[in-house]
């Protein structure tokens, strides 16, 4: 399927395993790092578990993208009965309104943190799921389109060919609305056939696949002071953004 003729996303093949399964990464992705918010508390537990979930995308609760799944998944044609999980990062670094976006709502019980970690090492950790799982991971860069463009995107998805099935699918989840655009945002999918779980969860070492967590400039002195304190144990460096300091 002839996704764009102008962008491309031109899958490189990172890994294959002997039953066909693989990993495949967007060469468009060429910034060294990624970056993912998240509430405290879910962050520690990555350390304390060694673990990173990626969770069912059908569940996402943003409603373009149950809109967007639903028009891909949920229709007769090749993608039907595949299960999408993702993992959403950023390229972006310095940006902070991302803190305001992130941080406030009804439901934060703990200060919002941003874990970092190498494009490298990310892909090594979806390697990880080959050995574990029979399904296909990529890792790429979300492009932004024309609602209308998306239309026409999932009406296609229909007259697809069944080769490279897994790859269509990723395609198609690498593209939302052009409103999102300054999110920057890159994907880890996972991607099989097996029954809807809860998650699928990456083995992972994360004193070292997180390379520097960062605390937002909305917490509190006795949240920061409490956070890095509890970092001290995982050996990871912990600094609070500076981006709101006024300058000297």
């Amino acid at each position: 399927m002839n996704i764009d003729q102008k962008h491309p996303i031109s899958w490189s093949l990172v890994e294959r395993g002997a039953d066909g399964r693989k990993v495949m990464k967007d060469p468009a992705l060429t910034k060294p790092f990624l970056y993912h918010m998240l509430e405290w508390r879910y962050a520690k537990l990555i350390f304390e578990t060694d673990k990173l979930r990626l969770s069912p995308v059908r569940c996402w609760q943003d409603p373009y993208e149950r809109w967007w799944c639903d028009r891909l998944f949920n229709r007769p044609g090749p993608l039907l009965g595949f299960q999408p999980y993702g993992s959403c990062w950023t390229t972006g670094a310095h940006d902070e309104p991302r803190w305001r976006m992130a941080g406030f709502g009804p439901d934060k019980e703990t200060p919002i943190v941003r874990i970092r970690c190498r494009v490298d090492a990310m892909v090594n950790a979806a390697k990880g799921l080959l050995e574990n799982g029979a399904g296909s991971g990529f890792l790429g860069c979300v492009q932004y389109r024309g609602e209308g463009t998306l239309v026409r995107l999932a009406q296609s998805v229909a007259e697809g060919s069944k080769k490279e099935v897994t790859r269509m699918a990723a395609t198609m989840l690498l593209h939302k609305r052009r409103a999102f655009k300054f999110e920057d945002e890159v994907r880890l999918l996972w991607l099989d056939r097996q029954a809807l779980r809860e998650g699928v969860y990456i083995d992972i070492e994360a004193k070292t696949f997180i390379n520097q967590v960062m605390i937002t400039p909305h917490a509190s002195s006795a949240e920061t002071a409490d956070i890095k304190r509890e970092m001290k144990t995982f050996g990871v460096p912990c600094l609070a953004s500076g981006v709101l300091k006024s300058p000297r």
